[in-house]
């Protein structure tokens, strides 16, 4: 356990030179609402005309019958082990359902299981659409009194195992139950209600992830603790792997592939227990034709060329369909080099795009062959992903029916949304969307920060502008993006499940799921917190430069130091506070769920302010400058401790390996952080030692304060009225910097010229009193997303009192760097002049050019500001 004498005296230091922050009420409000995922169908007490899964006294037997898909016993057996976990006792599998029996839950697949035909010809039960849906399930009670059973049919193998599963759900059982130890309510009694409730089809066809970046936690985790003698990720991981998707209803996986991982075909019973578990297996966009370039292209690299080598290449390629064509995929369609490098071979952009065409054209005849005739049948990919894309936009041609697969720009900011043509194309368009990213300007693999309320910003844009056929989701190493990951599947099985809420209506009903109704509104108010600090500024990227460039000390000022590191502490106390009201069964996962990523990044962050308050003050003021190392020293031993407590006494010691603080290692330097070489114990007060001179520690900020300034600062939700014609301006909760971001919905709305902007082009507006008339300087501050349309301009419009409209255009291109300090700081700026004519009230009015822009405040200044200002970015 940790060492509290430390983390008490942090907390004592930073009470006095930061007034604290706590959880807003506001916060906790917007956290109230539906606690449940799935809706109250269940009760512990008897309902009329409802089913009694358990009575107290026995369980109903669970049927399958023994000629339906094998993902279908796998789910039901797991539900008979749900059962257990819930009621501690047993319940019976079956494989012949009794006509004259109630009692029963008949769970089988339509057109398969003799049990479900055998129910149905005996009742009048309404399935609606159900035959050739595509995995979709309904749940029924079928009878009355002690002849009632409970049907759960699905239209095909997934759809009845989502059935199952969601059963389990709703009687209590976490998906997380297993990967976060999740602790079950345990009940005698279990009644499902009367109404028969139909599930599916999904917003999205497939939905899956892709597990990446394993190096520093599933793959040593696997190798070292879970499964030893295999030394790898192999069978026994992917079980736990699958069962866990099927739980969470997603269907797709790329595997792992980096080099330290044996590749997923590599192990023969990988790709019959993925077909067990009816997942469908893919590669990522890098690895065409289900193959690990990694560790399967045993060739010289330099031959992984198809313009000198297209024999070599397609006999690769073609090796492997004829192992895997039977079974249900997705065929990742083009060519990149090895490891996710460009590709090899074409000299102009028209070479290579021939070439590309080429490679394309090869492998569906590939697959015409080994797969399936009718190419349409068989799931394609493209994915024109980084050099990729300008191919594509230079004039690639894809067939047809390939589904057409827009990345992000790794940082959670979708590059590209379908455009009219490509939304009418046959196979549709999909998202390859990150949570976890190794790469530049700096990687991010330990915490999962990414903010729910920009997941759902960006995904449900895309999802509007057409993006409907695939989504696949980089989890790293699924563990500590647990949250992420669940919000996003959740997203693409029913993207109207969540609003401009989303992430306090997902994380309050997921916080009473896991830990009780009780707590829901306050746990889901702390992770909200956690998300606005860490979106302010990663973990991961608490360094102010570039690796190999010179050091930089952060641009914060005292006073936002002094705020930053006061709401830190504010959540470890506030973590604290709720997990000394937690049973003890609800501890480990609380632990991994919560306590670890809120305390986690709250230390990271107290290291790296206090040791960077000790390198600035330790010519000028080396007193204090010594306080300020013991402190750094201190918050280092925390995380350390904290650490060593997920991989060693969580669950028994179950995950030692998973969690590795970033940077966990000297690997890919070049998008990792610098990690602090910490003081020499000897250089540095010791903690116990500066009790009493808290009060004389101070902050050195950067600059002056940005406040002293400011005539008005204003979130771009306190608007004082909108307007327009099909469509407005809408506030999506808690995206952003503080307080809420607003955005144009629908996102189908076309763009506009300057010329084309009128009084039906929706607008907001913001009344401000000014001291006086004259010049002014309006900063103002929008998320770092790209445009709905293929401008590569983000666009819109300024006017004052109704006067002359002022366009703004901010280039927004991928790997400048622009995007780099955008997607580092959560913000891009951009200054305008502007005219007030009088003093007292003024409006300014912004008018929607563009649906993707995100405006988060706006900032107005007249006269010069303080030399050290460096523009909106920094008003923090």
């Amino acid at each position: 356990m940790l060492d509290r004498k430390y983390l008490r005296l942090i907390l004592s230091l930073l009470a006095l030179v930061a007034s604290s922050s706590t959880l807003s009420q506001a916060q906790s409000a917007k956290a109230e609402g539906s606690l449940s995922l799935l809706g109250d169908w269940i009760s512990e007490s008897r309902l009329e005309g409802g089913f009694a899964l358990a009575d107290g006294k026995r369980l109903a037997t669970v049927v399958v019958s023994q000629g339906d898909h094998a993902v279908v016993r796998l789910a039901a057996e797991d539900l008979v082990e749900d059962l257990e976990r819930v009621t501690g006792k047993k319940a019976s599998l079956a494989q012949d359902f009794e006509p004259n029996k109630g009692g029963q839950v008949i769970i089988g697949t339509l057109g398969e299981s003799d049990a479900v035909a055998a129910l149905l010809a005996r009742s009048s039960v309404e399935l609606g659409d159900l035959q050739g849906a595509w995995e979709s399930f309904v749940v029924a009670v079928v009878g009355e009194g002690k002849k009632a059973n409970l049907l759960i049919v699905g239209s095909d193998r997934r759809g009845t195992a989502y059935g199952a599963y969601e059963l389990s759900q709703a009687i209590g059982v976490s998906p997380w139950h297993w990967w976060a130890d999740s602790a079950v309510r345990k009940s005698k009694s279990l009644y499902v209600s009367k109404n028969t409730r139909r599930f599916g089809p999904p917003s999205v066809k497939y939905r899956g992830i892709f597990i990446n970046d394993e190096d520093w936690g599933l793959q040593p985790w696997a190798a070292h603790t879970f499964d030893p003698e295999l030394g790898d990720i192999g069978p026994k991981t992917y079980e736990k792997v699958f069962e866990l998707m099927l739980r969470l209803k997603a269907n797709t996986l790329w595997p792992a592939m980096h080099e330290v991982t044996k590749a997923f075909n590599l192990y023969p019973e990988n790709k019959e227990l993925a077909d067990r578990y009816a997942i469908v297996m893919a590669s990522s966009h890098a690895e065409p034709m289900l193959r690990n370039n990694v560790t399967e292209w045993t060739a010289p690299k330099g031959h992984f060329n198809y313009q000198t080598h297209p024999d070599l290449v397609k006999d690769y390629w073609e090796k492997r369909l004829v192992e895997n064509g039977r079974f249900e995929n997705v065929y990742t369609l083009g060519m990149r080099g090895i490891h996710d490098s460009g590709m090899t071979g074409g000299g102009s952009k028209e070479d290579k795009i021939d070439l590309l065409e080429q490679v394309i054209a090869d492998q569906r005849e590939l697959l015409r062959e080994h797969v399936s005739e009718d190419l349409e049948s068989v799931a394609q990919v493209f994915t024109p992903y980084k050099e990729v894309l300008e191919l594509y936009e230079g004039g690639m041609e894809v067939p047809e029916d390939v589904t057409i697969v827009w990345p992000d720009d790794n940082h959670g900011y979708l590059r590209r949304f379908p455009n009219d043509v490509e939304r009418s194309r046959k196979g549709g368009s999909g998202v390859y969307y990150h949570i976890s990213y190794l790469g530049a300007p700096l990687a991010y693999l330990w915490l999962d920060t990414t903010p729910l309320a920009l997941v759902w910003e960006e995904m449900h844009r895309s999802f509007e502008l057409g993006s409907r056929d695939y989504w696949i989701l980089n989890v790293g190493d699924i563990k500590s993006q647990e949250r992420g990951t669940e919000f996003f599947l959740s997203m693409a099985w029913d993207i109207e499940r969540w609003g401009l809420d989303a992430q306090s209506a997902f994380l309050t009903a997921w916080a009473a799921r896991e830990f009780g109704r009780d707590l829901a509104a306050e746990v889901a108010g702390l992770m909200s917190e956690y998300y606005v600090l860490n979106f302010q500024r990663r973990p991961e990227h608490l360094q102010w430069w570039m690796p190999y460039t010179r050091v930089k000390t952060s641009p914060l000022t005292e006073a936002e130091l002094q705020q930053r590191l006061s709401r830190m502490l504010a959540m470890i106390e506030r973590c604290e506070e709720l997990q000394s009201r937690l049973p003890q069964e609800r501890y480990d996962s609380f632990f991994q769920l919560v306590a670890y990523p809120v305390k986690a990044s709250a230390y990271a962050n107290l290291r790296y302010f206090h040791l960077e308050q000790y390198h600035r003050l330790f010519h000028a003021d080396p007193p204090m400058a010594r306080k300020h190392g013991g402190l750094g020293r201190a918050a280092d031993e925390l995380l350390v401790s904290l650490t060593r407590e997920y991989n060693h006494e969580i669950a028994d010691g179950k995950w030692f390996g998973m969690m590795a603080e970033e940077p966990a290692d000297s690997a890919w330097r070049s998008f990792r952080t610098t990690p602090w070489v910490l003081p020499a114990e000897g250089m540095v007060e010791k903690v116990d030692e500066l009790q009493q001179a808290f009060a004389a520690v101070r902050f050195q900020g950067a600059r002056a304060s940005v406040d002293a300034h400011a005539e008005i600062l204003r979130e771009a939700e306190a608007f004082d009225r909108r307007g327009g014609e099909g469509g407005q301006w809408e506030s999506v909760q808690e995206l952003g910097w503080s307080g809420d971001g607003i955005r144009v919905f629908p996102a189908t709305l076309k763009s506009l010229s300057p010329e084309e902007i009128d009084a039906s082009t929706p607008w907001v507006e913001y009344e401000v009193e000014t001291r006086q008339a004259g010049d002014y300087r309006l900063f103002l501050e929008l998320l770092p997303t790209f445009p709905s349309e293929e401008s590569g301009e983000l666009q819109f419009a300024v006017s004052v009192n109704d006067g002359e409209l002022k366009p703004v255009s901010i280039s927004r291109k991928s790997k400048t760097q622009d995007w780099s300090k955008g997607v580092l700081e959560g913000s891009i700026g951009v200054e305008l002049a502007v005219d007030f004519a009088h003093a007292g009230s003024n409006r300014i009015r912004i008018y929607m050019m563009d649906t993707g822009v995100v405006l988060d405040r706006f900032f107005l200044h007249q006269g010069e500001l303080a030399p050290s200002f460096s523009g909106p970015a920094s008003l923090r």
